[in-house]
């Protein structure tokens, strides 16, 4: 058993290194620095989860589309360097927060998620690009 004597407070970096997946302390990004990293050309590739249903409803300019369920399946085929800055979004934040932490299994080193989500992004009144059957 350990004493609160025997883990001081220098240990607890080292203790939550050993226990807390390292991505875990990567920051989403904001709404507004995506929007800024887009309008000079040097946004991050970006990965919407959602059902290719609501990707063709409204997606952020650029994105590519991998709903959650398949991206072990389909991360391989992408040929996404594991070291290259993904920012992953849904709807609300928990289908890109799966996909993450899927992501981040198979070791990609610089995924993120975007603050807010969809949501958030439409709410701002954000472009979004919608995709109309042809007729």
């Amino acid at each position: 058993m350990y004493t609160r004597e025997m883990i001081r407070p220098r240990h607890v970096p080292l203790i939550l290194a050993l226990i807390v997946p390292f991505g875990a302390f990567a920051q989403d990004v904001s709404r507004a620095e995506l929007a800024e990293r887009q309008s000079h050309h040097e946004a991050p590739l970006l990965l919407d989860v959602r059902t290719p249903a609501e990707y063709r409803d409204g997606h952020i300019a650029g994105a590519l589309n991998v709903p959650v369920d398949e991206v072990a399946a389909r991360h391989g085929v992408l040929g996404i360097p594991r070291d290259r800055e993904l920012v992953v979004y849904c709807k609300s934040g928990k289908r890109a927060a799966r996909a993450r932490d899927t992501l981040q299994s198979l070791g990609y080193t610089r995924v993120r998620l975007l603050e807010g989500s969809a949501d958030a992004w439409r709410a701002d009144g954000r472009p979004l690009v919608v995709e109309r059957p042809s007729p």
